[in-house]
């Protein structure tokens, strides 16, 4: 089953600049890692009058990672670290990505930086921050109009 989901130009956009950052940093690392191109994955969605951000950061201890809010962005950021050294012509297969890494997500409104969540859970970095109730739910009267006819 298909789910269809709204995505303006720019979130494509977006989308694919970080897909062609993930496949060209790959490719361009000498030494076959992925460090250049580490960067979580992440979902924002509004849900019971709040913003939702969650991103998946398996690997990154909680104490690595920082949110930050200014204005209308909140930046995520930190940084996944190999738990040993090993020398690049010992791998067979290099597909985790090691690094520092920043993610910054722009809101529909400045938010109060002391009403924001965030919870770490298997992985997973949770936010949340309330919305105006102005943008939960509002529907627009649309007004017709007739053309004016030639004389």
């Amino acid at each position: 089953m298909f789910t269809l989901a709204r995505r303006s130009p720019v979130q494509w956009m977006e989308q694919m600049e970080r897909r062609m950052d993930d496949m060209f940093g790959r490719f361009f690392e000498q030494d076959g890692s992925s460090e250049a191109a580490w960067r979580p994955a992440c979902e924002v969605y509004a849900r019971d009058g709040k913003v939702a951000i969650r991103c998946d950061v398996p690997g990154v201890d909680p104490g690595d990672i920082h949110v930050a809010v200014r204005g209308r962005t909140l930046t995520i950021s930190g940084e996944r670290k190999a738990t040993e050294e090993i020398p690049g012509d010992d791998y067979w297969c290099r597909e985790i990505a090691y690094g520092r890494f920043e993610r910054a997500v722009t809101l529909p409104e400045e938010i109060d930086a002391k009403a924001v969540r965030a919870t770490y859970r298997n992985g997973a970095l949770n936010i949340e921050a309330p919305l105006a109730k102005e943008l939960t739910a509002q529907t627009v009267p649309i007004s017709v109009e007739q053309p004016a006819l030639a004389a």
